[in-house]
């Protein structure tokens, strides 16, 4: 193997390094936007099981129902290792936010449809008001990913 030192009046050598570098800014973008969508995944994985362990946290009846408490246990654990996945990538910020945001609006969803909870104009305008803060928090982030 032998390297080609580029020279003023190498134009060939030039354009090789100039093409290999942009070749390279190329791979290097697309390996962080598939990390940035797998931390995304995993986020999403973290709110359906923290989601799936609260809504199961009123089968346990007071922690006397094991069956219901070992499904909220693993939904717990895989919650917390998910988001410890995601925070890798996403600011805590930035992932705090949509996690619990989606995880109230979740729950008050679960809670009507499922346990025939009622939400009033109140419950409703704030649920609202927290989706849309995490919104516009995603959207105008001036936070990186790791």
């Amino acid at each position: 193997m032998f390297a080609v030192e580029p020279r003023p009046h190498e134009a060939f050598a030039d354009l090789a390094a100039t093409a290999g570098a942009r070749i390279e800014e190329e791979l290097h973008a697309r390996r962080l936007l598939r990390r940035r969508w797998t931390a995304y995944l995993f986020l999403a994985l973290a709110i359906v099981a923290g989601v799936t362990g609260t809504s199961a946290l009123s089968a346990t009846h007071g922690f006397t129902r094991w069956q219901p408490l070992v499904l909220v246990g693993l939904s717990y654990l895989v919650c917390f290792v998910a988001l410890t996945r995601a925070l890798q990538v996403i600011p805590v910020s930035i992932a705090y936010a949509v996690w619990s945001g989606l995880g109230i609006a979740l729950i008050a969803l679960i809670g009507w449809v499922v346990f025939d909870q009622a939400l009033g104009a109140g419950e409703l305008a704030g649920i609202g008001l927290i989706l849309v803060g995490t919104v516009v928090i995603q959207l105008f982030s001036r936070s990186t990913t790791h």
